[in-house]
């Protein structure tokens, strides 16, 4: 399955009822996952957690740094009109170095959810999928879903499996192998309309 890094998302407006999210995964695991309002939001965080913050602070040298912002002002004329094509730039630069860089535009349809429950699986560079939901039953379904499309019928997961959403998640690592699965959690921050990690998950394989 080929996911790209970067989803065309031309065609939604920026409004209360789209978010524009942000993953950098690295070393096979989810180290940065959020939610903006605007596009260009997103673009200006991406920036700073790859240029300015700790999190990859022992990837992102000086020079590489340096090579980041270059190649953001050199494209300063679509921060506004295209700036995904920008974070698209950056992300080509960053696979190098082994990080990836995602971005994926999504329409809300109702309330969003205190807690957003998602499962990130990552096939290799460049290809990954996120799932998010509602609540932790919508993704153990879905994740009981994955693992019984590997058997013939059903019945053949066992019960301490199936009431345990980390040993889903690792069967279905297994099944997909080399490719790893997390299963994070992020919750509403309703002062900024944005999701910040609960915590910070392994990938399981």
């Amino acid at each position: 399955m080929n996911a790209p890094s970067i989803r065309d998302s031309g065609e939604l407006a920026p409004g209360p009822c789209t978010t524009y999210d942000l993953i950098v995964c690295h070393d096979d695991r989810v180290v940065f996952h959020d939610h903006y309002a605007t596009a260009e939001q997103r673009l200006n965080v991406c920036v700073g957690i790859l240029t300015a913050s700790d999190i990859l602070a022992d990837t992102i040298t000086s020079d590489r740094a340096g090579r980041v912002h270059d190649l953001h002002h050199a494209h300063v004329s679509q921060w506004r009109t295209d700036p995904d094509s920008v974070v698209n730039a950056i992300a080509k630069l960053c696979r190098a170095w082994g990080i990836q860089v995602y971005v994926s535009t999504t329409e809300k349809r109702t309330a969003a959810p205190r807690t957003l429950y998602s499962v990130i699986t990552e096939y290799g560079p460049g290809q990954m999928v996120a799932e998010h939901f509602a609540d932790r039953a919508g993704r153990t379904t879905s994740l009981i879903e994955r693992a019984q499309q590997f058997f013939a019928a059903p019945g053949h997961i066992p019960d301490s499996v199936l009431d345990d959403e980390q040993r889903l998640a690792a069967l279905v690592a297994t099944f997909l192998m080399p490719a790893t699965v997390c299963l994070t959690e992020s919750v509403l921050d309703e002062d900024h309309g944005t999701y910040r990690p609960a915590g910070q998950s392994l990938p399981i394989r």
